[in-house]
């Protein structure tokens, strides 16, 4: 469906002639006609979020109030092709009033069978959004009304021309700037996988706008300055013991777009600094130019904004929106203690005990300034990773190549009881269930037949044991960025993990061939999606301080 950028029909009465009558007498007075009738102007366009939004009240914001009021020329409520159309009366809505108000959509949610509940056209049986928001248009401007239209709305009210800020939301999202009208003709959106165009980009400014997050729009090819960034992630046993990562904003000259920034990682062991990178940053990425062990040195991509994409690696692409929210103030212990009570986006302590920061910080208050972050990210893309190359590798006695690793693990030596001749595919039905394999036979060079099996996990999820046969499966072996990469199909699902397990071979690396163990996440939208709530970095230097790291 394509959407007019400004669609105006005017309908203009015809002006009533002034009558003069005469009187007897001679009289010569003249009556005053009732003067031209008003003119109407109607406004028509379309309101979508993923598709067309049915039961929106499209409304003129005169006071801008972000509201429907009495008095405000408004639509009736949109059918199911998300059409709205409204007319006000140039004698009641002067031009300069025109020219200054939003054309805005009203979000509201509810029972799919309440009467205002907005629905989307992806959603059939459910309302659009679980809270209250509004979408709107560029001041003075009528067709369509989206989250996009609504970002750049964000980027007039803060001062942009409509130009400028039509062209930083186009590198913000990564999407042509002409699909912030028109993203309708994009990959439908499905549970899977995540697709990377403005469609997804407009669903993700919706859930920012539903989560109540504030919209900007940055100048992308503005100038940075370098400087400290938020604490990523916190790990504190005592202050011999302990690690953290902190993301740092990169020097950028004006004229280049987007921002550059560091991933600083930081660990003591018993009072010793930790230097060694293999150690500080275990991942590796499958990029296009090969494996590539990212550390501090490696300035990763990103655009500036609210929300805004990262490029991680030149491998890991993501979208995200923040929430922030201010701390200062408060007690140290307690909005510790508030951030990992919510597990899902914690990112304090996750892997140590708590009671020794709680101790260390004790008393200690945030300073002004000082906030929190959530972090909500969808990642859209699903490379190929390592997890960690210090543990992930298997003996370069048993296999270098892939074909050797089939020769090495053939079903016919499975010890059932102790797994002992497969190859984990990670958990799969449970945190106690391990899926692992072995091979029965080749079919070509790069294909060939699997016996699948379910085993037991120990508590520490490290000993697979009581093993029995499943399902027959196959193998395939192909190359990607010119690394040769082993998949299986044939097994259960496996819902307790997130990724699938694959095995792949790293060659050339300092002290010769391997294969390891690798991962790529599933294709599913609910797996893609993470919040993280970070403490800014005026928050994190006075707890670095009260801690005395």
């Amino acid at each position: 469906m394509q959407y007019p950028q400004k669609n105006l029909s005017i309908a203009v009465g015809a002006a009533l002639l002034a009558t003069l009558s005469g009187c007897g007498g001679g009289s010569d007075n003249a009556g005053e006609g009732p003067g031209p009738e008003p003119v109407l102007v109607t406004l028509n366009g379309t309101v979508a979020v993923n598709q067309a939004i049915q039961n929106a009240l499209v409304c003129m914001d005169l006071n801008a109030n972000s509201a429907c009021d009495a008095g405000e020329p408004a639509s009736a409520r949109t059918g199911a092709d998300g059409a709205y159309s409204l007319t006000y009366d140039t004698s009641k809505v002067t031009a300069a009033q025109a020219a200054s108000a939003s054309l805005i959509a009203a979000m509201v949610p509810g029972a799919p069978t309440e009467p205002g509940t907005t629905l989307d056209a992806a959603q059939p049986g459910q309302a659009a959004t679980t809270s209250a928001y509004v979408l709107r248009q560029a001041p003075g401007k009528s067709g369509p009304i989206n989250p996009l239209t609504t970002l750049v709305a964000a980027g007039i009210a803060a001062g942009m021309t409509e130009s400028a800020a039509r062209a930083n939301v186009s590198i913000q999202l990564g999407i042509e700037a002409a699909k912030i009208d028109n993203y309708q003709d994009d990959e439908t959106s499905t549970a899977t996988p995540v697709a990377d165009n403005a469609r997804t980009m407009a669903r993700t400014t919706a859930l920012a706008l539903e989560r109540g997050a504030t919209l900007e729009v940055a100048d992308q090819m503005a100038a940075q300055t370098a400087s400290p960034g938020d604490l990523v992630s916190l790990s504190y046993t005592d202050a011999s013991n302990y690690g953290f990562r902190t993301s740092h904003t990169l020097t950028k000259p004006a004229g280049t777009a987007g921002t550059l920034y560091e991933d600083q990682r930081t660990r003591f062991t018993g009072g010793v600094n930790v230097d060694r990178l293999a150690t500080l940053y275990p991942l590796i990425y499958l990029t296009s130019t090969g494996w590539k062990r990212c550390d501090s040195t490696t300035a990763h991509t990103g655009t500036l904004g609210n929300p805004s994409r990262s490029n991680y690696c030149n491998a890991a692409l993501s979208v995200a929106f923040s929430l922030r929210q201010s701390i200062a103030d408060q007690p140290m212990s307690g909005v510790l203690q508030a951030m990992q009570s919510a597990a899902t986006s914690n990112t304090i302590n996750n892997d140590a005990p708590n009671d020794s920061l709680l101790a260390a910080v004790g008393s200690a208050a945030f300073p002004a300034g000082a906030g929190t972050r959530l972090r909500a990210a969808m990642d859209i893309n699903r490379p190929i990773f390592i997890t960690n190359t210090n543990t992930d590798a298997r003996p370069q006695s048993e296999a270098t190549t892939l074909e050797q690793l089939i020769v090495a693990k053939p079903a016919a030596k499975v010890v059932l009881a102790t797994a002992a001749g497969s190859l984990t595919l990670g958990v799969s039905t449970s945190s106690l269930r391990n899926l692992r394999v072995a091979f029965t036979g080749t079919t070509s060079p790069t294909s060939g037949t699997v016996q699948f099996y379910d085993c037991e996990l120990n508590a520490a999820a490290t000993v697979a044991s009581n093993c029995a046969a499943t399902d027959t499966g196959s193998y395939a072996i192909e190359t990607v960025n010119g690394a040769r990469v082993m998949r299986f199909a044939g097994h259960a699902p496996t819902p307790a993990s997130p990724q699938e397990n694959l095995y792949a071979e790293v060659k050339g690396t300092a002290t010769g061939d391997y294969v390891f163990r690798a991962r790529q996440s599933k294709p599913a939208q609910m797996l893609a999606t993470s919040d993280a709530n970070r403490l800014n970095n005026t928050a994190w230097a006075a707890l670095k301080s009260t801690l005395g790291i």
